[in-house]
């Protein structure tokens, strides 16, 4: 039973005990954002943020990530416009170290003016990193073209003129006036017993000033009059925007009808938009509809990603499916999609205890009152399809609209796109009228009734042969209705000829184009309908078949999933599609140095090797992709002797071998994919640039890595540990005490013959030298000097931690379970790794460092100079 109480100090206290999983989230809700901050505070907020780990009356620069970590937990924050929140997730036993960490950064920082001043350096270098980021450039777009006058006109993350001068006490003037108990509120959702809980919150959270609450006003968003056209021209590949009316807050009554037209316009594979923008004729790569709400006045969105020729036709096509909303309203199928989708979040959200933490928070900040989904709930069962014909009537105004674009093309020539379409538009919703229907559908929605509750029973995990020569990996987990299901064919880049790059990718892209029984559009709509997923992956060693879904649903999705696995069509319409999407996507890489700068690194470590080939492949290499290809390849791999399936959930065992054997019986038995390829000599230090005008650097210092079997892999992952985290070496050097970056952090991989390990940054051009030099000498430090038992031991505690946080989510389980399975690993591995970690000594850290490290270095760099 959940406990809401308030301390005497005003700090209100959610208690959320959930015993599914041995972890508890402490999460603190500070009712202050971005919008509350005055002219000349921008961005203060999210500075806080960062300022609160940097020390407290306890702990120094550093200690709060590594006392966290070291207890294997994680920690983390962040700020939006109507608020800021802080967490920790940890394993119960630990979770007194979590109330305290969080007690002591949210009552006692000590804003000290060094620590203040080197954090400039670091949010400076993130406001950088979202100026080469489209997808920010355009989210801030949007805003700025919607919100003039009100708060949430401007980036959360502020001005960096506002970050390079607010001083200390302006900061502390401002945490002391609305970082006070009674802004705040502590949710703590996990395995506690509530009695024992609320004590310790009194002892550690009690002794809080009270210091007194500035109210602030904010600036009330004027009636929009006119429809507004905003372009800014910027040098991506692709082009980005929106379409956007204002909505009420997150509290009217008309809130409900809002999401679910969202929901039917532009969500899911199904929706009406992707249908008519992506399915039916690729003129977007991307395309949805979104209903945000918030504390004020929000917005109803309709985004796009597209290719700036195709900016009108996309326009053009939108408006039909814009007014047909308010002429008919929707069918009831598409009512009942909409609704089993929110209903089944409240499934969803019961897997990992910081969801039930955040969904809890986020409903008492915007309500008072944690439990608001089931109110809400009851509205949308209420929603009849007339009052989604009325919400689109009374809110996609003819006269009151916005559009937003961030586009490579010409100016002018952009708006002039955007104000005939608007022209158009305002005339097609003027005209608008709803048709009389001669006879209404009636409608009420089916209840979605699923037992969310905790079930008593203890997982354990099978290997099961079957008699096709397939392999079944099943692990029965009843603490909730929701199951995730893998099967993996071995292959994928491996089995690539040489001039076949992106093969694997575009094959998983067109797998659930269509099969015997099933079109696109059937499988689509299914899965949509049942709030499922269902997906193709392809990657360097295999390729496969994902799903999830909601255990009362099972023979529904196994229908599809059977038909899809045994029988895929591959169109050629469809392929011809995707492969447009693809070849947009490679084109679209120009716009993410960062991933620019691993393909090169990739293509230099591995080189002559199948790994070193780019996964989306060429212009050429896609072009020539045709079904038949698509359909050889399938029959390279689809035997039953090269597939593994995982099933994690609430499933019965003999049900899914019956299901299974009588599957895999229609699959030639053939062979295990058995192919080896030599490991690549890297005989000397490389340094590879590639130019691209951005506001940063993105840098890679990597190194040979080991194999998935070797024995020290153990140790490779504690060096992983030791360098990683916002307590290891690279935070703490390269950010917290030289400011050299917002992101840094080590990247390995594991491959069967070959693997790398090495650091990435991103970070002002100017600092580059500086930056090598130092992964370099951290990397060095290992080889040099032996690691103490303590840091070891924050390392070991670290990756045993995170690892069971992670094993709250049943895909994290079908995934560690299956892969380790078919690379020849012992799959039982992976769900306990405690003894593994603890066996590493701080010998086999500096042998294990010396091997790797000693080794040629390949450097990458993409960025808008080289290192002089």
């Amino acid at each position: 039973m959940s406990k809401k109480f308030q301390l005497k100090n005003g700090l209100k206290v959610l208690l959320l005990p959930s015993h599914k999983s041995p972890v508890v989230s402490v999460q603190m809700w500070v009712k202050t954002g971005s919008a509350d901050e005055k002219r000349g505070e921008e961005g203060i907020s999210h500075f806080i943020e960062h300022l609160v780990f940097k020390g407290t009356r306890k702990y120094g620069v550093g200690e709060i990530a590594s006392t966290v970590e070291g207890s294997g937990g994680e920690l983390n924050a962040y700020t939006s416009f109507d608020q800021t929140v802080f967490y920790v997730t940890i394993s119960k036993q630990f979770s007194d170290v979590a109330m305290d960490v969080i007690s002591e950064m949210m009552g006692f920082p000590t804003f000290d003016k060094q620590e203040i001043d080197n954090e400039r350096e670091v949010v400076i270098e993130e406001i950088k990193r979202g100026q080469d980021s489209p997808g920010r450039r355009a989210s801030q777009l949007l805003f700025t073209n919607t919100f003039r006058k009100h708060e949430y006109g401007r980036p959360v993350i502020g001005f960096d003129k506002v970050v390079r001068g607010v001083s200390v006490k302006k900061i502390r003037e401002y945490y002391q006036s609305r970082y006070v108990p009674s802004n705040m509120f502590l949710v703590i959702a996990g395995d506690f017993d509530v009695k024992d809980m609320k004590k310790k919150v009194e002892t550690m959270f009690g002794g809080f000033a009270a210091f007194k609450l500035r109210k602030v006003k904010r600036t009330k968003e004027p009636v929009q009059a006119g429809i507004r056209v905003k372009v800014e021209e910027a040098k991506f590949e692709s082009t980005t925007g929106y379409l956007t009316w204002r909505i009420p807050n997150v509290k009217h009554k008309d809130i409900a009808a809002l999401e679910v037209m969202s929901a039917i316009f532009g969500q899911g594979d199904s929706s009406r938009l992707m249908k008519a923008l992506r399915i039916n004729e690729p003129l977007t790569n991307s395309v949805g509809s979104f209903s945000y709400s918030m504390q004020d006045d929000g917005l109803f969105s309709i985004s796009f990603n597209l290719e700036k020729e195709n900016l009108q036709a996309a326009l053009t096509k939108m408006i039909p499916e814009i007014v047909r909303i308010i002429e008919e309203p929707p069918t009831p199928g598409e009512m009942q999609k909409a609704i089993t989708n929110f209903a089944s979040h409240e499934v969803y959200s019961m897997e990992t205890v910081d969801n039930i933490a955040r969904k809890a928070g986020g409903d008492e900040f915007y309500y008072g009152d944690h439990d608001h989904y089931r109110k809400y709930m009851k509205d949308v069962y209420s929603l009849k399809p007339e009052d989604i014909q009325k919400v689109a009537k009374k809110y996609f105004k003819s006269d009151a609209f916005g559009l937003s674009l961030l586009t490579n093309m010409e100016k002018k020539e952009a708006e002039k796109i955007l104000k005939t379409f608007a022209k158009d538009l305002k005339k097609a919703l003027t005209t608008s009228k709803a048709k009389k229907i001669a006879k209404p559908v009636k409608f009420t929605a089916k209840k979605f009734n699923i037992n969310v509750g905790a079930v008593e029973h203890t997982p354990k995990t099978e290997k099961i042969q079957l008699k096709s020569g397939a392999t079944l990996l099943i692990r029965e987990q009843k603490d909730t209705p929701y199951v995730a299901m893998k099967a993996a064919f071995l292959g994928g880049v491996r089995v690539e000829d040489n001039n076949q790059e992106g093969l694997t990718e575009i094959f998983s892209r067109n797998w659930l184009s269509g099969s015997k029984n099933f079109t696109e559009d059937e499988i689509n709509l299914r899965v949509d309908e049942l709030a499922a997923g269902i997906s193709a992956f392809g990657g360097r060693n295999s390729v496969g078949l994902s799903m999830d879904y909601l255990s009362p649903f099972e023979d529904k999705m196994f229908e599809i999933y059977k038909d899809a696995l045994l029988y895929p069509q591959f169109p050629s319409t469809i392929l011809e599609r995707e492969k447009v999407v693809q070849k947009n996507q490679i084109k679209a890489r120009q716009d993410n140095p960062a991933q620019l700068c691993v393909m090169a690194f990739m293509k230099e470590i591995f080189k002559g090797h199948p790994y070193s080939r780019d996964l989306l492949g060429t212009m050429d290499s896609i072009a020539g992709v045709t079904p038949e290809k698509l359909h050889a390849y399938y029959q390279k791999i689809a035997h039953a002797n090269n597939l593994t399936f995982c099933v994690v959930g609430d499933v019965k065992t003999d049900k899914w071998v019956k299901e299974l054997e009588e599957l895999t019986a229609a699959l030639p038995k053939g062979a295990r994919i058995k192919n080896s390829f030599p490991a690549p000599v890297l005989k000397e230090s490389k340094h590879l640039f590639q130019e691209l005008k951005k506001e940063q650097s993105h840098i890679i210092v990597g190194y040979q890595g080991l194999t998935l079997d070797s024995p020290d892999r153990y140790a490779l992952e504690i060096i992983q540990s030791i360098l990683s985290g916002q307590g290891g070496r690279l935070f703490l050097e390269l950010r917290d005490k030289n400011s050299l970056a917002y992101s840094v952090s080590p990247m390995h991989m594991e491959g069967i013959e070959c693997g790398y390990f090495g650091g990435y940054i991103g970070c002002s051009p100017e600092k580059s030298n500086k930056a090598i030099s130092m992964l370099k000498e951290e990397f060095n430090k290992l080889v040099t000097t032996k690691v103490g038992e303590d840091e070891l031991t924050r390392a070991q505690r670290y990756l045993i931690g995170r690892h069971d946080i992670e094993l709250q989510r049943k895909g994290t389980i079908c995934n560690a379970i299956l892969f380790d399975d078919i690379y020849g690993l012992d799959y039982k591995d992976s769900l306990d790794v405690a003894d593994k970690y603890f066996a590493v000594t701080p010998e086999d850290v500096q042998r294990v460092a010396e091997k790797i490290f000693s080794q040629p270095s390949i450097v990458s760099l993409v960025g808008p100079n080289d290192i002089k």
